[in-house]
């Protein structure tokens, strides 16, 4: 099957007489892409445009006499028993009639092909994300990422680098965690002296001079 040959026979071959169109696309089905060696037989073409083999010949002959086909290369047959050779046809498929304007491929919506124009993608980088600057360069974070540059996103997580407090920390004071206020376990009256073990309170109670 030969796709330029059909394609001559529907839309180019000039002056085909309607009832003959079917037996040309017939012949142009076993052609090749030169539109030469179609030899399909009688009763093969009368099946393809639904006729009897006595219109085909007719239909062929009034093909041959327009100057549509021609008798080719008659060698291609020539393995065949004598009394069942086809004949080889030739198309003549440098003739061609012009085309309509109104037909032209353009001019009108092709099977397959759609009509409308594709809308125009925005190909550029996340272009609804505002860039960041970073350096010399500009990166874009996207909103949804965990992370910005430099630092890393709070997490609701409980944090798995958390220390407890060590037995002799709990001891000194009274069981209870250490005080987060650096100047908590410092005396209140005397600066510098550790709360739970204030020399001065401690010589105070004594009856010692502060």
């Amino acid at each position: 099957m030969s796709v330029e040959a059909v394609s001559w026979a529907l839309s180019d071959a000039p002056d085909v007489p309607p009832s003959c169109l079917a037996v040309l696309i017939a012949l142009a089905n076993h052609a090749d892409a030169k539109g030469a060696a179609a030899y399909p037989s009688q009763d093969r073409l009368a099946h393809y445009a639904r006729k009897s083999t006595r219109s085909v010949r007719s239909d062929l002959a009034t093909l041959e006499r327009l100057g549509l086909i021609r008798r080719g290369d008659q060698r291609h047959v020539s393995q065949l028993p004598t009394d069942r050779r086809p004949v080889v046809w030739d198309l003549a498929m440098e003739r061609r009639r012009a085309l309509s304007a109104s037909l032209d491929p353009f001019a009108e919506p092709q099977s397959g092909r759609p009509n409308e124009a594709p809308e125009p993608v925005d190909n550029r980088p996340e272009a609804d994300v505002p860039p960041v600057r970073t350096g010399r360069k500009q990166a874009f974070i996207r909103p949804e990422a965990g992370f910005q540059i430099g630092r890393k996103q709070a997490s609701a997580e409980p944090s798995l680098n958390h220390q407890e407090p060590s037995p002799r920390a709990r001891s000194l004071s009274g069981g209870a965690a250490p005080p987060t206020d650096p100047r908590a376990g410092h005396c209140s009256r005397h600066r510098g002296s550790p709360a739970h073990n204030c020399g001065p309170c401690r010589a105070e109670r004594l009856g010692g001079v502060a």
